[in-house]
Formats: structure tokens, sequence, C-alpha cells
């Protein structure tokens, strides 16, 4: 069983999610700081390889938690959009529009740096999107993940998982309280599409302005969902080819060796997958359940510690946004569902049974109003923290000049997204 076998972890996990959420949230200046950043370097510490606390499997294990764990996150904001669809779909161009800023931002702001630095072909894998799951994947099967490019994106991924989160959260932070922005057009700006990185910076926005909470949650939820949906063909189709386009241009010499390589690499068979799929989907929903209702338990701990909620009432509100995320999964895994991620059947489910004419709406939203939102961020970066020991030896490889590249493609996507919707909001008199 997962928690004798991994008992440290959990209770490590556990111990860094009441400390985080005891030390509670501290502003100095424009920079807020929060539980979720707390767990997240506390856990960094303990997954430090010279401590010996934890082993190598235990931080995998940590890892392959953080993304399921997330599931509980997006229940959670997918159920602030449904109360809210009327307000959403009337938001008109700007959460269309804010897209173009989330992948063009990096370009943008991302590139100039990377060739300044001196970088390479690198710079196309780091610079043509922020770089997580499926923007990898993009890069692995067109160029491969040993080449340059492959290189690039990898060393972007890296830098997203150790310090994205943190970064974006700063960054918001100080955005929102300069107060240039409309908490909604911020908000839009941190959908994107990183489910870490938009909950650490929609965190910092509702510090901000508390009184925009609900709404702060439903418009970031909403541009994270378009641009997880969208992400992949905007990246594939747009993003990546003026990327390659942008630095053939600029470095005319590479050009030819560059689209030679350019050739799509065959996919592995699926043989073993076809012929194992029962037996794997059954281990698959038990450890999602198993990491879901663990979720669940710290998040009510986080509730009750950090945010003074009911014991009894988060309870009830967190088996509630843990059977809507399972139900997700379930969806996932039918037959032609599969082809869309998991986290959007997820959301998509939770923004179906929090609209008000749905049977059982307003009683779903009612009781799951009791789990605040900063109070599921706080387990999944305590096991985001846990689980960074295990790739220092791979980021001490990457040159120093990734980091910040990695930094300026964040900017990018944040900034430039938020400038676009605040400009749509304003030419459609929204506010």
């Amino acid at each position: 069983m997962d928690l004798i076998k991994n008992w440290k972890l959990h209770l490590l996990a556990l111990i860094v999610v009441i400390v985080a959420e005891s030390i509670g949230m501290h502003r100095f200046g424009l920079v807020v700081l929060l539980p979720l950043l707390y767990a997240l370097v506390l856990g960094g510490i303990l997954s430090f390889p010279k401590f010996g606390i934890l082993k190598f499997a235990e931080m995998d294990r940590a890892a392959k938690f953080m993304p399921i764990a997330m599931l509980v996150l997006l229940t959670k904001i997918g159920l602030g959009i449904g109360p809210n669809l009327e307000m959403l779909l009337n938001s008109g161009w700007a959460l269309i529009m804010q897209e173009f800023g989330h992948f063009f931002g990096t370009l943008i702001f991302g590139l100039p740096v990377a060739l300044l630095l001196g970088m390479k072909r690198e710079a196309i894998g780091a610079c043509y999107s922020i770089d997580r799951e499926p923007n990898v994947a993009i890069i692995g099967e067109k160029y491969g993940l040993d080449s340059p490019e492959g290189r690039g994106v990898m060393g972007m991924y890296i830098c997203g998982t150790v310090f994205g989160a943190l970064w974006i959260s700063i960054l918001a932070g100080v955005v929102a309280g300069l107060d240039i922005f409309h908490p909604h057009s911020l908000a839009m700006g941190a959908g994107i599409g990183s489910a870490s990185m938009m909950a650490a910076g929609t965190g910092s926005i509702i510090a901000a302005y508390p009184e925009a909470a609900e709404t702060v949650g439903a418009y970031a939820a909403a541009a994270n969902l378009m641009t997880s949906v969208l992400g992949i063909y905007f990246a594939l189709f747009i993003s990546l080819p003026v990327t390659v386009k942008i630095y053939e241009t600029r470095n005319r010499r590479q050009a030819r060796r560059l689209r030679d390589l350019n050739t799509p690499h065959r996919p592995p068979s699926q043989g073993k997958y076809i012929m194992n799929a029962i037996a794997a989907h059954l281990e698959k929903l038990k450890d999602y359940i198993f990491i879901l209702l663990v979720t669940g338990l710290y998040t009510v701990v986080a509730n009750t510690f950090g945010y003074n909620g009911d014991l009894a009432q988060g309870a009830v509100g967190i088996l509630v946004i843990v059977a809507i995320a399972f139900f997700g999964v379930v969806i996932q895994m039918l037959p032609g569902f599969n082809k869309l991620p998991v986290v959007f059947w997820v959301s998509l489910t939770a923004v179906i049974v929090s609209i008000p004419s749905f049977p059982g709406g307003v009683w779903i939203v009612e009781q799951t109003k009791h789990i605040n939102f900063l109070a599921t961020t706080t387990p999944i970066l305590a096991y985001g923290g846990l689980c960074l020991g295990k790739d220092l030896e791979a980021f001490k490889r990457l040159s120093w000049r990734i980091v910040p590249v990695a930094m300026a493609v964040a900017s990018g996507s944040f900034l430039c997204a938020t400038a676009l919707a605040e400009l749509m909001l304003h030419l459609e008199g929204i506010f």
C-alpha cells in the first residue's frame, strides 16, 4: 500500500503543509509571500540529496503525485466557473485575444533574451511556449529530445518545475500591486497553461484583490482551460513555425541544416499498451483515488490551519470536490474521450455541475465554498517541493543562460496576455 510504502514522504508533506499555513501570508511592499511558496521552498530543502532525508524513489513518487493532486485545485476552480458562466461569456473577445498574448509573449520576450545570451537552436525549444508536458511532446516528436531543440525545451521544463510558480507568484503580486490592470485582466494573464503557475499567480492576485476572489478564480480558470485545450494546436501550427521562421531569418547559415532536421519521428509501437489497457486503467484508477483522497485530506488541514475553516464543513466540501475530480478521470478513460487530457474533462465536469440550473448545482457550490481556494494549492506545492531533489543534477548540467530565458518567457506570457485582455475589455466597454 502506498501510504505504508511511502509513509515518510506523506508525513513530510503533511508537516510542510502545517508549517507553511502556520507561517501565513506576508506582504513586503509589492511582493506577497504565500503559504504555497513556503511549501515549495520547504519541500525543496527536505529533498536536497545531501541531507539523505528522501530516497530517489520517494522523490519520484512525489513527482507523480503532483499532477494528480492538481485535479483537486482544478475542480475547485472549475466550480467557480459555472455560477459565473454568463459573466465569462459576456467577456467577448477578451478571453480569446488574451491567448495570443500567452503564446506570442513567450516569443517577444524570450527569444531576444535567448539570442542575446548566445543560445543557438536551443532557443527554439525554449521560447516557443512555456514548455509544459504537451509542448515537450511536440518538440520530442518533431526534432527528438536529444536535439538542440530538445535540450532547450527540457531546460525550460525543469526551470518551470523548479521555480516557475515562485516567479509567477512574485511577478503577479508586483504587477497587481501597481494597480494599472483590472483584476479580471490579471486573472486572464495568470491562465498561463500551467496549473501550478496559474495557482501561484492567481493566489497573488486574490491577495491583492480579496473582494474579487471568486471572479478572479473564474477568469483564471477559463483562460487556463482555453490555453490547455487550444495550446497544443496553437503551438504546433502557429507559435512553433513562427519561432522557427524568426530564428532562420536571423541565422540564415543554419537554416538549411535546421530544415533537414525538421523530420517527424515515428512514434513507438502501442501494441503492449493496448494488450494491457484494462489492467492499466484499473491500476490507474486506484492511484488516482488514493492521491485525490490524500490531497483532499491535506487540503482540509490547510483550510483549517491557514484559513480558520470549519473542519466538518471542510470535510464535506472536499469529499464533493474529490468525487467530481474522480468522475472526470473516469470520463477521460472511456473510449473516444482519451484524445483530450484529463485536466480538460475534470475542469469541464466541475463547470457543468456548478451551473445553477444543473440538478444539485446550487447544493454543490454551497458545500464546496467552505474550502478556500488557496488551501488547495499548499499540498500540491508541498509535493512539488519534495520532488525537486531528483532534478538537481540535471538542472546543474544546464547552462545558467536558461534561467533568465525561462524568466523572460514566463513574464512575456503573463504580461502580454494581461495587456491584451485589458485592451479588449476596454474596447468592448466591459469596464
